[in-house]
């Protein structure tokens, strides 16, 4: 494994001494610590008149790519390539506005570029890919964030002149290309075993999705008579299942709104609340609950009840209506107007097979057929969600399903779960290597 290939003659410099630069601490007594102006320097070329048709996207995964390559997916910056900049082999692209979060990558085409992006280029005796691994240092965007100038948290914006400016450790020439060199190895090794594990995480996740619809689409019985549902994605059904709107067994509860003001006679409560953010397809992330003062009659009212089918008005597609039931987890907790409370009456549905129907192939492709889109996000409504026509079999049935269910994905989650507990670990210790590299911490030959 990558792991183990990075170890293998893993050294450390025998002559340290301290950097000047906190984030930074020590380094190899050889190396320098110096302003990345002495080392980059920014392209800043209009193409106008045009030079080049060739747009280019900067990736998380791929660093800058042809837009033609990312299937012209995502908003171009402008239609008029005359207010592009130009793109060279062999530089870095930074976008301006994410640069904070490590939206940074190496172009090896020439081609144009977002006005917002700033290309860098290395002078003489430099390497562009060390430079490259610097910008991907999770310390290095905290110290540009101290630079950053913005409103709005996601769109802070540090100015070329202000990352030129910072002070890095610098290495020798000759080291900047052997760490370089062994970085690039070692990270693709890395990369590719990443590659594998979220390659078989789709792939149970694609075995779990296909379990859910055959059992709540055509129960448990292979031998019962069927019959057409009527609906397309549906297909057919057993012959006693009935089909029908949810909004003839269940009832919607919108949350608070964010952003109401009060007059200082008003009495107000703290109370924690729900954002789309907090309700996953399948589980609830209450690692980060936010708190609102309301008035005691809202906290009354927009307080969650156990039992309660939580979905989301809107965010990314494939998760637009997505459900998980409220268990009372966080006494008092209240719920944002974008995210609804669903109260099924259990004489004609459980609540959990509803929540199996919402995030099964039934529910993804209702919700993406009647969403409001926009480029890669979507949203629904309460009238919509009531208008999701679902296959209902008896109460009976749905408990057996749902027992079935429960003991299926129970297996599965866990092994989703520790493969994906594995990306994130080799995603951390791909991270720690190149600090470790990139500032002087480890030696590699």
């Amino acid at each position: 494994m990558a792991n183990d290939y990075a170890q293998k003659g893993a050294r450390h410099y025998k002559n340290m001494r301290d950097s000047g630069v906190e984030w930074i601490g020590k380094i190899p007594e050889h190396w320098n610590t110096e302003k990345l102006q002495w080392h980059l320097f920014e392209i800043n070329q209009p193409n106008s008149p045009i030079k080049t048709s060739n747009i280019l996207s900067l990736t998380n995964k791929l660093g800058v790519i042809p837009y033609e390559k990312k299937g012209n997916q995502g908003n171009k910056a402008k239609e008029n390539l005359t207010d592009y900049k130009l793109a060279y082999p062999n530089c870095i692209v930074v976008n301006s506005m994410n640069i904070l979060i490590g939206s940074v990558g190496l172009c090896n085409y020439y081609g144009c570029v977002s006005p917002v992006y700033y290309v860098f280029a290395a002078k003489e005796e430099n390497d562009i890919r060390f430079f490259n691994y610097l910008f991907h240092l999770t310390n290095f965007q905290k110290e540009l964030r101290k630079y950053a100038n913005g409103i709005l948290e996601i769109r802070l914006r540090v100015s070329s002149s202000n990352i030129l400016k910072r002070c890095v450790a610098i290495p020798p020439y000759n080291e900047q290309l052997s760490i370089a060199n062994y970085l690039d190895d070692v990270c693709k090794k890395v990369d590719d075993v990443i590659f594998e594990v979220q390659s078989s995480i789709a792939k149970y996740k694609e075995w779990k999705s296909s379990i859910i619809f055959e059992a709540v689409s055509k129960g448990l019985d292979s031998n019962v008579e069927m019959k057409d549902s009527g609906v397309d994605w549906i297909g057919k059904i057993p012959y006693h299942w009935t089909v029908t709107k949810i909004g003839n067994f269940v009832s919607i509860r919108s949350g608070i709104t964010l952003g109401k003001r009060y007059n200082s006679e008003k009495t107000l409560v703290a109370r924690p609340y729900l954002r789309v953010a907090n309700v996953k397809a399948d589980r609830l992330a209450l690692d980060d609950v936010a708190t609102i003062m309301v008035t005691p009659e809202e906290a009354k009212k927009y307080e969650l009840v156990p039992g309660e089918l939580l979905m989301t008005e809107g965010g990314d597609r494939d998760k637009l209506g997505r459900g998980t039931i409220w268990n009372g987890e966080i006494p008092g907790c209240l719920h944002q107007n974008h995210v609804f409370a669903v109260h099924v009456n259990e004489k004609y549905m459980l609540t959990k097979y509803l929540d199996y129907l919402t995030t099964s192939p039934v529910g993804r492709e209702y919700f993406d057929l009647t969403a409001k889109k926009t480029t890669n996000l979507a949203s629904t409504n309460s009238s919509t969600i009531l208008r999701f026509t679902v296959p209902v079999p008896p109460i009976s049935e749905q408990r057996d399903i749902v027992a079935m269910l429960d003991t299926k994905c129970k297996i599965l989650d866990e092994i989703i779960q520790e493969k994906e507990a594995l990306v994130i670990d080799l995603d951390a210790y791909k991270k720690s290597l190149i600090y470790e590299v990139v500032t002087g911490k480890r030696k590699i030959f």
